[in-house]
């Protein structure tokens, strides 16, 4: 397990869920690790147990000096930068019509702008090492029309899209990919009343949204480090969770 050995690689949003079980398959894989994120008690317990050469620093990526900050405290530590992995995700759940300014701005700031404000303080690091750019995006960009009362989240992510490929066409020398997730097993939703939630899965089921099975963050970990590990530039990956063989038989 040493596909990644000496590579420099910043997760942001690795406390829980996806970004966490990306910067453990990606420490485990031989790279230099930092583990960023808002919760200081999380990343540092997930760096100590990823072993002594891992770093855990605090990020607020709706924080333009957290964001510099982060960077910089990595490329200090380890001594250059070769990739970013970028993972946070947050959503609101209500009809398109209840949706607020400070709501919209929340999920905005971080979905969206916050991935651009780390590349901003990472690019010059990832031109210099010709690195690479993760960012975790979602297959609801697919659905059409949108999942009903997750508007905030859809119009993020199809923007993040966009965003990345603009990030790729000023600045060729980094490989940026852009990964679809499906729905996956993590604390996405987390404090919504769970009666309220219920009831939004059971409609995406119905309309055929779901897949019939939640992922496990560990498959999409370990396409992260596929696609750090590759030497080629992969533009886009999707996920889709796979049907258990017993519903596929009958």
């Amino acid at each position: 397990m040493d596909r990644l050995t000496d590579r420099r690689v910043l997760v942001v949003g690795a406390s829980s869920g996806l970004g966490l079980a990306a910067a453990q398959a990606i420490a485990a894989e031989g790279a230099h690790t930092c583990f960023a994120a808002r919760r200081r008690d999380r990343i540092e317990a997930a760096a100590r147990a990823a072993g002594e050469k891992h770093l855990a620093v605090v990020c607020d990526v709706r924080d333009e000096s957290s964001c510099r900050a982060a960077v910089a405290r990595t490329v200090e530590a380890f001594g250059r930068l070769d990739a970013v992995v970028y993972a946070p995700g947050i959503s609101s759940f209500c009809p398109i019509e209840e949706i607020d300014a400070a709501t919209w701005r929340e999920v905005l700031d971080t979905n969206l702008i916050g991935a651009s404000l780390v590349l901003n303080s990472a690019i010059a690091h990832l031109d210099a090492s010709a690195g690479k750019a993760v960012v975790m995006s979602s297959i609801v960009i697919d659905d059409r029309p949108p999942r009903p009362e997750q508007a905030t989240y859809v119009v993020s992510k199809v923007a993040l899209e966009t965003l990345v490929q603009a990030w790729q066409g000023e600045h060729r020398r980094v490989s940026f990919t852009t990964m679809a997730i499906g729905d996956a097993l993590s604390e996405f939703g987390v404090g919504l009343d769970p009666a309220k939630l219920a009831h939004i899965v059971e409609r995406w089921s119905a309309e055929g949204y779901m897949y019939g099975r939640m992922m496990d963050a560990e498959s999409v970990a370990a396409e992260v480090v596929n696609a750090l590990a590759s030497r080629e530039t992969i533009r886009r990956i999707a996920i889709t969770p796979r049907y258990q063989e017993s519903e596929s038989a009958e």
